[in-house]
């Protein structure tokens, strides 16, 4: 989940994208499924439990007000327990839960869960309901930023992961599923995970998995074919990742590659089957250190998309059957990739995208007793300058990846609280200015 502050061009409204900064800090302490983090004080067997009211204020939602909160180690040492929900003057509301790092018996099985429940009365997609051919389809590369509608929407997503760490690697040197780093000050103090040579069977840690997911959303308010929005989506994806660096939570060299295959088999009462396939791959560089900064790292990434159940209308391109329901499939825009735009703002059969970051740690970190900070256990923070290209488009060429791109560009403050990363970005591109708050550096997200 998270937040986005958006102003464009023409206006100065809020859209609200999720939650705000406060319950993120603390879902950070359950972050990292598979890795454990713990500072030079730190055992595992410590328990942490912490909670945060908060109240906010958006064009979507008006005033809300709630509160989040989570525990560690309370029932497996290594797992922990997160939830939150608020309330708002427009009649929103959402519930979310999630549950990480649990142990699956003696096994190197490791499960995780996350539960959403919304009802937001003022919903943006990005969709065509008339298929008029006079104009680029909704959410295509070529589309209108202002091509959207909003309304009423209800939604319930279920997602139930597991994992298995393959014993080579890094992962020979434990016997645990769970790769434990020990930090000074946030940075990075015991071995390295990998980074110093590319070789699966000798460095890094490899993971193969599984995930069910289900989504229902039912919309009011529109017309025409929102069954295109509406979604009751189920079925599996499976990923097998490499993470070739040092250390996984905040790299600064090494390597990550990972494959995704998603797909609804149309079980039940599934609106529409579908199959989608990602792979992303990311590099960083440590260019050492400076009187100015005691960490410079150079991180780049490339992540494509492809749907291959994607099926045209002959007669009418803007019919699209087996095509994923918004919030799955080839999209940009979000807190991860293209941060200018709106979350969904371009989807299509396929997709690909571009990044650089630079990130920064200054020298001067002396923040662990500031009042409010101290709570949250801020080991350090990082300017990050970093710019995006990225498009998508109706079929999988050698176009997709040179021609037409989007671009977005700006500058990120990130701390490392609770032993995770927490960020908050500053994007703009030529349809405006987006401001994220979110958990977890970027170019690590699907697989953990």
């Amino acid at each position: 989940m998270a937040i986005n502050l958006k102003r464009n061009r023409f206006n100065t409204k809020l859209v609200f994208g999720g939650l705000p900064l406060a319950a993120l800090l603390l879902l950070s302490s359950s972050a990292s499924a598979q890795v454990i983090t713990l500072d030079k004080s730190q055992t595992l067997d410590e328990k942490r439990t912490g909670w945060l009211p908060y109240i906010f204020s958006t064009d979507s939602l008006d005033t809300s007000i709630g509160v989040g909160g989570f525990t560690a180690g309370t029932i497996q040492p290594q797992a922990s327990l997160f939830g939150t929900g608020f309330v708002t003057a427009n009649e929103s509301a959402l519930l979310s839960g999630s549950a990480n790092n649990f142990q699956l018996g003696d096994s190197d099985l490791i499960f995780d869960a996350f539960v959403l429940l919304d009802h937001f009365t003022d919903q943006r997609f990005y969709a065509d309901l008339d298929n008029n051919l006079g104009q680029p389809k909704a959410g295509s590369n070529d589309s209108d930023q202002d091509d959207f509608i909003t309304g009423e929407s209800d939604e319930f997503t279920l997602n139930l992961t597991l994992k298995y760490p393959l014993p080579i690697g890094a992962q020979t040197r434990s016997d645990s599923p769970f790769h434990i780093y020990t930090t000074d000050q946030g940075l990075l103090m015991s071995e390295p995970s990998g980074g110093k040579e590319w070789n699966p069977m000798t460095s890094g840690l490899t993971t193969i998995a599984t995930q069910f997911f289900y989504t229902y959303r039912n919309l009011s308010d529109y017309e025409a074919n929102a069954d295109e929005l509406e979604a009751e989506t189920n079925g599996l994806s499976f990923w097998l990742e490499y993470d070739n660096t040092d250390f996984k939570i905040n790299p600064s060299y090494g390597s990550r590659q990972q494959l995704i295959l998603s797909s609804d088999f149309g079980w039940g009462n599934s609106s529409n089957s579908w199959t989608n396939i990602q792979f992303d791959a990311a590099k960083y560089f440590n260019l050492g250190t400076s009187d100015w900064f005691k960490q410079k790292v150079l991180a780049l990434d490339f992540w494509t998309a492809n749907t291959p159940s994607w099926e045209t209308d002959p007669d009418n391109p803007y019919i699209v059957s087996h095509r994923p329901p918004p919030s799955y499939g080839s999209e940009l825009g979000g807190f991860d990739r293209m941060r200018a735009y709106p979350s969904g703002r371009f989807h299509d059969k396929s997709a690909v995208y571009y990044a650089a970051e630079l990130r920064f740690t200054p020298q001067f970190q002396e923040m662990s007793d500031w009042p409010i900070i101290k709570y949250f256990e801020v080991d350090w923070f990082q300017i990050v300058p970093f710019i995006e290209a990225g498009r998508v488009g109706p079929e999988y060429n050698s176009d997709l990846f040179v021609k037409d791109l989007k671009t977005s560009a700006g500058i990120g403050l990130r701390m490392m609280a609770f032993r995770a990363v927490v960020r908050l970005d500053v994007a703009v591109s030529d349809e405006g200015t987006s401001v994220w708050a979110m958990i977890k550096q970027p170019f690590s997200r699907f697989g953990g």
